[in-house]
């Protein structure tokens, strides 16, 4: 009896192990599938958003691109999910999207669920008010009703800071999406919308219909990381994702963009340049990817400074200011890992 429930326990733990190592990983799922599965907004201008021909634009786009580029060889091999913040955590536990590139800010209790990768965006709080109410302080905001979507931790967080911090009291009014809570803003609802900072500003540029009237008052209540994420257990799809957004940044430190790239991969006599434009082989062996696999990020998407100012910056017409969004010698914190 003893012997015979040893080998049925002896059967099951290799069955188990069995099914782990036959289980399909997520590079094989998105390889078999055709196209990278990016979990997106629900459409917030300069980061994830839908044109009236269904094609998305933004930051949180370019940085799930990037991932396309660098596994398929193609950016445009990308579809996007929109989420609400509800829905966003359980659409990456559930495989439903194998990235989720949307204004999350990595926290501890989300990411003992999902697996944070990069930082793509350092943002805080900010909140779009009337002009004619004059807020200039955080004690003008006393007795002011703010519209903003449940389920979120940067602004939740900031609320609570700037009553404690300044005993006032805000009633809050919450809707099940940012867009919902924007649009009941605008429609009068309430005196303030508030969400990420990036985020107020797009829809300020892209959606009030006289930007002007509205002001953008930013407490600095909050400094929060927006962070990639993925679905846990799958260390290759990690270091492909996580390296897709390191070549943005890379780029940029080296001087690299997608205009000059071809140009330096000819000429660079610089060993790591060389090796990681795949100019010289073995970049793409580790993941098992092409060695043109950086290449192609940049390429195709842009270097991190390109992809921030067409979406975000200077050449957008929200015109952010890059801050902790830069590299250390611009001020910010934004820095590469090297490809040695």
């Amino acid at each position: 009896m003893k012997l015979a429930i040893q080998f049925a326990v002896a059967m099951a733990t290799a069955m188990i192990g069995a099914g782990s190592a036959n289980a399909q990983s997520i590079a094989d799922k998105v390889r078999e599938r055709g196209y990278v599965s990016c979990g997106a907004s629900q459409g917030v201008p300069g980061l994830s958003r839908p044109d009236d021909k269904g094609v998305w634009t933004g930051f949180d786009v370019d940085s799930c691109r990037a991932v396309a580029a660098a596994f398929f060889g193609d950016s445009q091999k990308a579809q996007f999910v929109p989420l609400n913040a509800a829905q966003r955590i359980p659409a990456v536990q559930t495989g439903e999207v194998d990235v989720l590139s949307r204004t999350t800010t990595w926290t501890y209790t989300r990411d003992v669920a999902v697996r944070f990768v990069a930082i793509n965006l350092v943002d805080g709080d900010a909140i779009m008010l009337r002009k004619a109410l004059n807020v200039a302080k955080a004690a003008d905001l006393d007795g002011l009703t703010i519209c903003l979507q449940g389920g979120g931790s940067l602004v939740e967080n900031a609320l609570d800071i700037i009553e404690q911090s300044n005993q006032v009291k805000v009633e809050r009014v919450y809707f099940d999406s940012t867009i919902l809570a924007r649009d009941a803003y605008f429609g009068g609802r309430c005196d303030g919308y508030m969400s990420d900072g990036f985020a107020i500003a797009g829809q300020r540029a892209a959606v009030a219909g006289n930007p002007d009237e509205h002001a953008i008052f930013q407490s600095g209540a909050t400094t929060e990381p927006l962070a990639l994420a993925i679905p846990r257990g799958d260390d290759r799809w990690f270091d492909i994702v996580r390296y897709a957004f390191n070549a943005m940044v890379w780029a940029e430190d080296r001087g690299i963009t997608s205009q000059n790239v071809d140009e330096i991969a000819a000429s660079s006599t610089d060993g790591e340049t060389r090796k990681a434009l795949g100019v010289d082989p073995g970049i793409g062996e580790p993941l098992k990817l092409d060695d043109k696999w950086i290449y192609n990020v940049i390429k195709q998407v842009g270097n991190y400074g390109e992809v921030f100012a067409r979406n975000l910056g200077e050449d957008s017409p929200l015109k952010a200011e890059r801050r902790f969004n830069a590299l250390p010698r611009d001020g910010g914190i934004l820095f590469p890992i090297p490809f040695k």
